[in-house]
């Protein structure tokens, strides 16, 4: 299995704490976000990583050459319509995998537990469907206002059928917490969706659901944090992995 990571953004939200530099590349507790998603990574056994670029490619790329001869195969993207929605980013990685590929999807201004991610990558899906992971803890979202909600209906297990997706959706039980378990025919759905000119990995995310193709994996006590502003980066000490 791969993972893809989306880096391309500035991070307008929190620029008076990164200077500038890719966010992924701010410190959490000494420790640069991008180090603690590969970390994460390595623990499941995920060999090869593909980030997509944006905002001051070369400077993250370069920032990243300690990984050049690790046991992790890392390959760069660069999406030069980064400006856009992230849906471009997504679909900047599928020149990179393969019709057989399943793999994950991450945000690369994310902090996880690795349990969330271990959960995600060992949870099977059909051919057919996207998996999300989603939090149902809605009263411990720092930025609610902000947040991806999500509306869904149990299904089986740690399983739901999402119904509706969206920061603007008034009903809603859950929150989008960032993280994908994706086939590679999710490539086609998401072209489909920019054609129209619905740019936005949501946008193609409620074109799924209306074919109850998208899913979600109830991420349970894991912990997860979108750095997003100033004011989260605060919280960002409940992190003790």
């Amino acid at each position: 299995m791969k993972a893809v990571i989306i880096a391309a953004g500035c991070g307008s939200r929190l620029k008076s704490e990164h200077k500038g530099i890719p966010k992924t590349l701010l410190k959490i507790k000494g420790k640069r976000i991008i180090d603690d998603i590969i970390s994460k990574i390595r623990f499941c056994d995920i060999t090869e990583i593909i980030i997509v670029t944006g905002y001051e490619s070369e400077y993250l790329k370069k920032q990243l050459q300690n990984y050049k001869n690790s046991d992790i195969k890392i390959k760069f993207l660069h999406n030069s319509q980064w400006r856009k929605p992230n849906g471009i980013s997504v679909l900047t990685a599928s020149k990179l995998l393969t019709e057989s590929d399943q793999f994950i999807l991450l945000m690369s201004d994310h902090l996880f537990s690795r349990k969330m991610l271990v959960d995600i990558v060992d949870y099977p899906i059909t051919s057919k469907e996207a998996l999300l992971a989603i939090d149902f803890k809605i009263n411990a979202i720092p930025d609610l206002n902000d947040g991806m909600k999500v509306q869904c209906e149990y299904e089986s297990g740690k399983k739901y059928n999402i119904k509706k997706f969206g920061k603007k959706i008034t009903e809603y039980n859950a929150i989008d917490a960032g993280m994908f378990k994706l086939n590679y025919n999710f490539f086609e759905a998401l072209e489909k969706s920019i054609a129209a000119g619905n740019c936005s990995l949501s946008d193609t995310c409620n074109l799924l659901t209306k074919q109850n193709r998208m899913k979600g994996l109830d991420i349970e006590d894991s912990l997860w944090l979108d750095v997003d502003t100033p004011e989260i980066m605060e919280l960002t000490n409940i992190f003790q992995e």
